[in-house]
């Protein structure tokens, strides 16, 4: 199986974060783990695609989850914290918020 990206992975990657997203719905102490890596992983695409300002609302999705997670349980959630937080700084930063990539930055866990 080949693999894909840029472009030909927004498809999938948007069609796996619905899934998870209505699975979600339904437990999301279950799902939104994974809800939270899709929609990382639909914003990487998206950056990557030249799609920088639409990369924001999946990362900032994900990186509100992943607070919500890290306030439970830390030491199994802040490395991903910590990621998701790297990755909206990157994306902010790229589209020119400078200032907003910053204040992502101060938050991140040390």
């Amino acid at each position: 199986m080949a693999c894909i990206s840029g472009e030909e992975a927004l498809a999938p990657l948007t069609e796996a974060v619905k899934l998870r997203r209505e699975l979600a719905e339904t437990n999301p102490a279950a799902w939104n783990p994974t809800l939270a890596m899709a929609l990382n992983n639909l914003s990487n695409r998206l950056a990557e695609a030249g799609h920088k300002d639409q990369a924001l609302a999946p990362i900032t999705e994900a990186t509100d989850l992943y607070r919500e997670l890290a306030a439970t349980n830390p030491a199994a959630w802040n490395p991903n914290l910590a990621m998701a937080l790297k990755n909206l700084s990157t994306n902010l930063t790229e589209v020119g918020r400078h200032k907003e990539a910053l204040a992502v930055q101060d938050e991140m866990p040390g």
